[in-house]
């Protein structure tokens, strides 16, 4: 065994929100493991070490929370999200069914109509915003639709995916205030019916699965969460980082036009370097060897899905975008049991708006983004955009 690192360093301060790959590379400098002392929690903060620890999710493991405060850790245990074992397969099994590939050959005309529509009429306009404009379109139009809320539902989708995220943090500033968002966001989805939702759209599946004897009525609830918070903040998220990498590298456009084939090597670049999700954390249930570091049980450690993926020992020149460098291993979508299970979804999302880009647009002009402030998340809240 050796001495763990530690260090001072707040995961959620101002500072690391502000300039977190900056943060990230000294945590990885500091070693695999480092301890937190103003959080009071580990955090694995490389490539390798990582994939070791998603992996082993019979002793980090999700079901005891992803948060970093008690609050929302010890709310009940009902989202996909935070369950382990064979409860975390059946819930993912029915929280798939609509995302499978089939489900998703059915709707890839509509995504990529819509996409080609979008870029059209902003080719018209002068300049726009590269998040509310862009990123956000196919989210809020075609995914809202297939998660058939309405009403109040469907308009604050934006507001209740990003408090959710914000409130897993620890009870800072951020986290306070985004917990009665949050909360209300819950209240909501545990009044839902399938009389008050869309027909056979993703929530009154799981309504009638419910009522069908498969899912008890708070795990039907919070499967709805599954599909209104991560769906929407990670993929505009990482298309406006998209988009800025494009807008940035100038040549890499014309690069797809001329290579096609690499559309989508590129998203999975352009995931990595965005890397929307910064961290979750699971808690320690017994002892834990990880790279010569013990993490006691009882004891909670945060994953640094977007330190790895900028990980130099990993990545060669991993803040530069390659096109063809197709990171499949990259952690932005996880890794292991609990890997985003729209993951898909995003990719087509995605690959539907570069293609969009490549037919239409010759060059993207980008100005200087506005950073997000989120405990969880990270990107852009604003980016100045114009297509010519």
């Amino acid at each position: 065994m050796r001495q763990t690192p530690s260090t001072d360093i707040d995961l959620y301060g101002d500072h690391t929100l502000m300039h977190t790959r900056d943060v990230y590379r000294e945590l990885r400098q500091l070693g695999p493991v480092v301890y937190l002392t103003t959080n009071e929690s580990y955090a694995v903060t490389q490539f390798d070490a990582l994939r070791v620890a998603l992996r082993a999710d019979s002793v980090l493991v999700n079901g005891e929370g992803v948060a970093a405060n008690e609050i929302i850790n010890g709310a009940p245990k009902d989202t996909t999200l935070t369950s382990d074992g064979d409860t975390h397969r059946y819930r993912r099994g029915i929280l798939q069914r609509p995302l499978l590939r089939d489900s998703l050959e059915a709707i890839k005309p509509k995504i990529a109509d819509s996409a080609d529509q979008l870029v059209a009429s902003l080719l018209e306009r002068s300049g726009f915003c590269g998040v509310a404009d862009f990123a956000t379109h196919l989210p809020l139009t075609i995914v809202a639709e297939l998660v058939g809320l309405s009403g109040q539902g469907r308009d604050r989708m934006l507001e209740w995916a990003a408090a959710t995220f914000n409130a897993l943090g620890p009870l800072n500033e951020r986290c306070e205030q985004a917990l009665p968002v949050a909360l209300s966001a819950v209240e909501y989805v545990y009044q839902l019916t399938p009389e008050t939702v869309v027909e056979d759209g993703w929530a009154y599946r799981v309504l009638k699965a419910k009522d069908e004897g498969e899912l008890n009525d708070s795990e039907a609830s919070m499967m709805i969460m599954d599909y209104v918070a991560p769906s929407l903040d990670t993929t505009i998220l990482a298309t406006a980082h998209l988009l800025w990498l494009l807008g940035t590298h100038p040549e890499a456009l014309a690069r797809l036009k001329s290579d096609p084939k690499l559309v989508g090597s590129t998203v999975t670049e352009a995931v990595r370097l965005a890397s929307p999700i910064r961290c979750f954390t699971r808690y320690v249930n017994a002892d834990f060897e990880l790279d010569g570091v013990v993490l006691p049980a009882g004891s909670r450690v945060a994953m640094l899905y977007a330190s790895g993926n900028w990980d130099e020992n990993h990545y060669e020149q991993a803040d530069s975008f390659q096109l063809d460098r197709n990171p499949r291993d990259q952690m932005g979508w996880g890794y292991g049991m609990h890997t985003c299970a729209g993951m898909q979804l995003a990719r087509l999302e995605m690959e539907s708006l570069l293609r969009a880009l490549m037919r239409q647009v010759d060059r993207i002009d980008v100005g200087n983004p506005t950073p997000l402030m989120n405990n969880i998340l990270q990107g852009f809240t604003d980016l100045p955009a114009r297509f010519r």
